[in-house]
């Protein structure tokens, strides 16, 4: 079975959070389906992210994918910022596919900075 594809469209890379944020983008899996999306901090799963958000962009762009959900294979977590220490850390997805895989996706960077 493929692996599940994904972005991150929000943050962006390298961004700087200071208060609670929302990561959002796109996920599928093809022949499977997406069970769940975990969102990782750091190789930590910190938040469980609402999918099935149309994102008829991406099923266009996409259009040999076998996924059932598109185009409906957008998400959306929240993370809580003050769970993390300032400094540097990475941002990634773990996808859960429908047929039980389970696909950890590589990441970016993001800077939690100090409130003022």
């Amino acid at each position: 079975m493929a692996p599940a594809m994904a972005y991150i469209d929000a943050p962006d890379r390298g961004a700087r959070v200071r208060r609670d944020f929302e990561v959002r983008g796109w996920a599928f899996k093809d022949g499977a389906g997406v069970a769940a999306i975990d969102v990782l901090i750091d190789g930590v799963a910190v938040s469980r992210a609402e999918y099935g958000a149309e994102m008829p962009h991406v099923s266009a762009f996409w259009g040999i994918s076998t996924d059932p959900a598109h185009p409906h294979v957008g998400f959306v977590a929240r993370v809580e910022a003050d769970r993390l220490a300032p400094g540097r850390h990475w941002l990634a997805l773990r996808i859960h596919g429908r047929d039980g895989s389970v696909d950890d996706l590589p990441g970016q960077s993001l800077w939690r900075v100090q409130d003022d």
